[in-house]
């Protein structure tokens, strides 16, 4: 009788580790190597609402804002963004795929092509909420604005609450012109796909370009909010959006 209870004792003990080990394999799974959140992942674009100035929110008939094969095209024509509809992204990085189309609307029809992502919005919808933009302009992508009430220091330097720029190192001389590539150029030419990460880390934001780190800063505020992509006066494609949770 003590046998077999010593043995069932040993077999549950056994168990007992197993489940902690298998565990403990999953908690690392799930925590270790979080998975992304692909924003771009489903056939359409459900984890995003729209916004445009002349149309309001989710009223877009002349279809600014299509998604084909997992691509986004932004036709520019109209100016506005999609928005996530969660609102509390924060701690992570945005991993983004961008390319340039041809098409470009007034007031940009001979200017540089213009979007950005805004990262950490609040409040109402409008052009354009307070946020903190990651900029996507032909011979400016990689700088940093502080939009409509948001702050942001860089280099000992605090800007907002009105619109404001951080050039990137190496952006000037800059020319508003269509096409145009300054003498030191992270972007890739016309056409072909470039990578921007966006890091909110806390109340840091960092932003990296073709793999060149062009700005960080520090004390952001607002620094959680929602993820926007803009219409800007130029037609723009994404293939990758995707959130990667920081531990």
């Amino acid at each position: 009788m003590a046998r077999s209870l010593t043995l069932l004792v040993n077999r549950l003990f056994r168990s007992v580790i197993l489940v902690s080990f298998f565990a403990s394999l999953l908690s690392f799974q799930a925590f270790g190597e979080p998975e992304p959140v692909h924003l771009l992942g489903g056939s359409d674009l459900s984890a995003f609402y729209s916004f445009l100035r002349d149309f309001g929110v989710d009223k877009d008939p002349d279809k600014v804002f299509t998604l084909t094969n997992g691509v986004l095209r932004i036709s520019g024509q109209h100016y506005g963004y999609l928005a996530t509809r969660a609102t509390n992204y924060a701690n992570y990085k945005l991993v983004a795929e961008f390319k340039w189309g041809e098409q470009t609307w007034l007031p940009r029809l001979t200017n540089a092509s213009d979007s950005g992502i805004l990262v950490h919005c609040v409040g109402k919808d409008g052009v354009w909420p307070k946020s903190i933009e990651a900029q996507i302009i032909e011979g400016g992508t990689g700088d940093i604005l502080v939009v409509s009430g948001a702050y942001l220091t860089i280099d000992g330097v605090t800007k907002g609450p009105n619109i404001a720029r951080f050039d990137r190192p190496g952006r000037n001389p800059w020319q508003d012109v269509k096409g145009f590539r300054g003498p030191h150029e992270i972007e890739k030419p016309r056409g072909e796909w470039n990578q921007m990460e966006v890091l909110c880390d806390g109340d840091k934001v960092a932003i990296t370009v073709n793999g060149h780190k062009t700005l960080e800063g520090t004390n952001a505020i607002p620094h959680a909010g929602k993820i926007l992509v803009q219409s800007e006066g130029a037609e723009i494609f994404f293939r990758r959006l995707d959130v990667y949770r920081l531990k």
